[in-house]
């Protein structure tokens, strides 16, 4: 573990010897939210998080309180500035605001948003989602991370095989449609999905975007992907759920 890491959950540890466990829950959120964290410090951090967390059963409410009320009950870009807001809270304390959140007319990439920052606080509370017209049950501390979804693994190593040495921006393009498509599918996971299928739609679309559409045919025949079927996907339905 490199001394950036050492040194920050040196840190972590003595705010939380210390009683100061809201300090040093926001020291991890923070560290959470980046991009990229390593494997063997996300770990720490995870357990450190839980340790926390345990301490902070009864509501400590934010002085934005006020504030999150009324985007809650606000616009639609309100509510969006609600998700953002709330995402940098202890969730376990707003369990309702989350419900109505995911009750509201907000975006699936928004409600994913929510979904994934109750996941990674372990929550174990039971929470209800619409999606294309059923209603789920789901309990985020249950839903596998993306970082441990076998078929999400695979098809950024698929990125990776296939773009990495000679056109490493259209990579970083399929990796963040499919950070979008996850939100749009939570709260399901992938682990039911071919990864060739997956990546080979992204592509697709990452195709499209650049308007280079009539070069699928021959990157399906370079990468003898005849025979993956193709399929659409979630992003590309953003909004047909909307009244």
């Amino acid at each position: 573990m490199n001394a950036y890491y050492l040194s920050l959950l040196k840190e972590i540890q003595k705010q939380i010897d210390d009683k100061s466990y809201q300090t040093a829950y926001d020291l991890i959120h923070q560290e959470l939210g980046l991009p990229y964290v390593p494997k063997e410090a996300m770990e720490v951090l995870e357990e450190y998080q839980k340790e926390c967390l345990s301490h902070m059963d009864r509501p400590v409410r934010s002085a934005d309180d006020e504030q999150l009320q009324a985007w809650i009950q606000g616009s639609l870009q309100q509510q969006e500035k609600a998700v953002s807001l709330l995402q940098n809270l202890n969730l376990r304390n707003y369990h309702d605001e989350v419900q109505t959140l995911l009750d509201s007319k907000l975006l699936d990439e928004y409600k994913g948003e929510l979904i994934e920052s109750l996941m990674g606080q372990k929550i174990d509370d039971s929470y209800i989602v619409i999606k294309n017209g059923l209603e789920i049950t789901f309990i985020p501390s249950s839903i596998i991370s993306k970082d441990e979804d076998d078929v999400l693994i695979r098809a950024r190593e698929l990125f990776d095989q296939w773009f990495s040495n000679n056109n490493p921006a259209f990579q970083n393009f399929c990796n963040r449609l499919l950070e979008q498509e996850v939100l749009e599918v939570r709260p399901f996971d992938f682990m039911d999905q071919d990864p060739y299928v997956l990546a080979k739609a992204i592509v697709r679309l990452v195709l499209e975007a650049f308007g280079q559409s009539d070069q699928l045919a021959a990157f399906i025949q370079i990468h003898e992907l005849q025979d993956v079927a193709d399929m659409p996907l979630e992003i590309e339905r953003r909004g047909d759920n909307d009244d």
